[in-house]
């Protein structure tokens, strides 16, 4: 697709209402501010590029030592530091991340940004254990929820404030927290002896995951793949395990995460539905056939099986994900 089509394309969607003018000059602005300090027609030099990858890759080792560091911190000094000591290098630092997360605006420092509230949500929940465990208050699926809760709406507020990808990334995931502890509230069960509720209740929160990213597929391409990804892993993952006659219908659902893929252009949910394919048709072999064919010729059956889901989904890809 050239130039001219794809501003047509923008036209019609505008003309038709699809996408309004506000969001457009939204995205040029998010997007396009960090590019317009490069003069038209030139490109970045892969000094400049290698220079930025490695900065990126020296913030993700940080953060990584940076939490480990902490973590070994509290546990070999749970005792000496105190209860203040213990608040200070979780709650307190979780607090301090956040803030300076939320005042690193300049395009140059956004990846900083998404570090440090990465950090934050990390200690965040470790410093609200402590808390209430100082407290004499039990970590509880309430407590749980709540605190899921609370951090769900913090990082929330981070997102509207910030426009960070990252913040409704970890309020996804602390609204998931609360989601599943108050589950276990409300319904006095545990993952051990009500397993199938949480498989339903799994697959539900995938399909909500979807819905999310779709709501986002028009501002951000982090988002929508990210809720793409891990609402297919929940709904797939979740189904694979249940068995009997949920086997045929698990089929349906994986020829829909395929449709799925094509419809939202999303290579995630087309890797993991043809990962999931492989997988029952391993469990479905290995159950049913093994004893009427032998081992060896199905192990035959499910090599040549897997190269045409390896071909049909190489062609999906090619033919309908990729296409802009």
């Amino acid at each position: 697709m050239d130039k001219q089509q794809v501003l047509d394309l923008v036209s019609r969607q505008l003309d038709a209402g699809i996408v309004s003018k506000e969001e457009i000059l939204w995205l040029v602005g998010e997007r396009m501010v960090p590019a317009a300090r490069t003069p038209v027609g030139t490109s970045l030099a892969p000094q400049e590029v290698s220079g930025r990858n490695l900065t990126h890759t020296f913030y993700t080792i940080g953060t990584i030592i940076a939490i480990v560091g902490v973590g070994i911190l509290v546990v070999q000094n749970w005792n000496d530091i105190g209860f203040a000591g213990r608040i200070l290098v979780t709650l307190g630092l979780a607090l301090v991340t956040y803030v300076a997360a939320l005042t690193a605006r300049r395009p140059e420092q956004s990846r900083l940004a998404d570090v440090l509230f990465v950090i934050s949500a990390c200690l965040a929940p470790i410093g609200i254990f402590v808390l209430l465990d100082e407290g004499g208050v039990t970590f509880s699926s309430g407590a749980q929820a709540l605190s899921g809760l609370i951090l769900a709406v913090i990082f929330g507020t981070a997102y509207f404030t910030s426009r960070r990808n990252v913040t409704i990334m970890l309020t996804a995931i602390f609204a998931s927290w609360a989601y599943y502890a108050g589950i276990v509230k409300v319904f006095d069960i545990t993952p051990y002896d009500a397993a199938d509720t949480f498989k339903w209740a799994t697959m539900l929160l995938g399909i909500a995951y979807v819905l999310i990213g779709y709501g986002y597929r028009l501002q951000r391409d982090a988002v929508p793949n990210f809720f793409y990804g891990f609402g297919t892993l929940e709904i797939l993952g979740a189904g694979i395990s249940f068995g009997g006659t949920f086997d045929i219908f698990y089929i349906a659902l994986i020829f829909a995460a395929f449709y799925g893929s094509v419809y939202l252009k999303s290579r995630m949910m087309l890797g993991l539905g043809a990962i999931f394919l492989i997988a029952h048709i391993i469990k479905l072999t290995s159950k049913y056939f093994v004893d009427s064919i032998g081992w060896p010729v199905a192990l035959i059956a499910i090599g040549f099986v897997i190269i045409g889901i390896g071909y049909f989904t190489v062609y999906l890809n090619k033919k309908f994900v990729s296409v802009a």
